[in-house]
């Protein structure tokens, strides 16, 4: 967990680039800032067997986004509904103008796309 300077999320990590992805239907490595609209939920991955956690940001031009955190890769991040937090990781369109993003943890090893992490109060979760 890294500190992080202060100033507000949503100025330095605007909904453009995410809008566009989800808009053109294009998987994309992007970070946007959001609300989080609901608790976290975990669960154990299908493909991984790893836990995760995840829960829905609403961006600041009302983009309403899933996020899926693999916690064996990255610390929990102690977020509820109504915190700002910023996320970056692979964003995939789900088709419908919306989408997930994922992989928003450190890269593990090669082969791998370039890490992400999310920044919550000024605190940055990226790696264990």
């Amino acid at each position: 967990m890294l500190p992080i300077a202060p100033g507000s999320l949503f100025d330095r990590y605007s909904d453009v680039d995410v809008a566009g992805a989800a808009a053109d239907g294009l998987v994309r490595d992007v970070v946007v800032a959001g609300t989080v609209a609901k608790e976290p939920r975990y669960f154990v991955g299908t493909h991984t067997r790893a836990l995760h956690e995840t829960f829905p940001i609403v961006t600041e031009h009302g983009l309403r986004i899933d996020v899926i955190d693999n916690v064996d890769l990255a610390p929990r991040v102690p977020l509820h509904a109504g915190d700002v937090i910023a996320v970056a990781g692979q964003f995939i369109p789900d088709g419908a103008g919306s989408g997930i993003i994922h992989d928003t943890h450190h890269s593990p090893g090669p082969g791998w796309h370039r890490g992400g992490w999310i920044e919550w109060h000024g605190h940055r979760f990226e790696a264990m």
